[in-house]
């Protein structure tokens, strides 16, 4: 006589890996705090964008390591924004911005200067084009923890 085995014994095996390799890519996600100081009204959006070498500065949301919307709308206090992001360890840098009138763009007038508030995740030189060796710092395992100053 056979002995029959059910559907889910047969399969169990291939439902168990898969199930382990989808942990097993989302256990190394670090989480990055990412701190905005210099917020001066509590309207509109604070957009952070993280960045990779390969794709610093590209316009696609497609192409970006990760990125968080933030309504300021409901904040209370006056204080810094705090905000975290789960990204993979690795090497990163930040642009973010506070899209004061929502329209999820950041405004530049007719000669490309900024209308709205900005920061990157290291020093920005005004008259010089940003590069990604310039903002780039480490996300570890741990995690990392960075802080950026609005512009006006």
């Amino acid at each position: 006589m056979k002995q029959r085995t059910s559907h889910l014994g047969r399969r169990f095996p291939r439902l168990a890996a898969g199930c382990l390799s989808v942990l097993g890519t989302t256990a190394f996600a670090a989480s990055l705090t990412v701190t905005v100081e210099n917020l001066e009204e509590n309207r509109g959006r604070m957009h952070v964008v993280i960045y990779d070498d390969a794709n610093w500065m590209a316009p696609d949301p497609a192409k970006f390591a990760a990125a968080k919307s933030v309504d300021l709308s409901e904040r209370k206090d006056d204080g810094p924004l705090v905000t975290e992001v789960e990204v993979e360890p690795g090497e990163y840098a930040v642009f973010a911005y506070h899209d004061l009138n929502s329209n999820n763009k950041f405004d530049r007038n007719f000669m490309r200067i900024p209308e709205e508030p900005f920061a990157f995740s290291g020093p920005f030189k005004r008259l010089q084009k940003p590069q990604f060796k310039d903002f780039m710092f480490v996300v570890g395992q741990d995690g990392a923890a960075i802080s950026l100053v609005l512009l006006k």
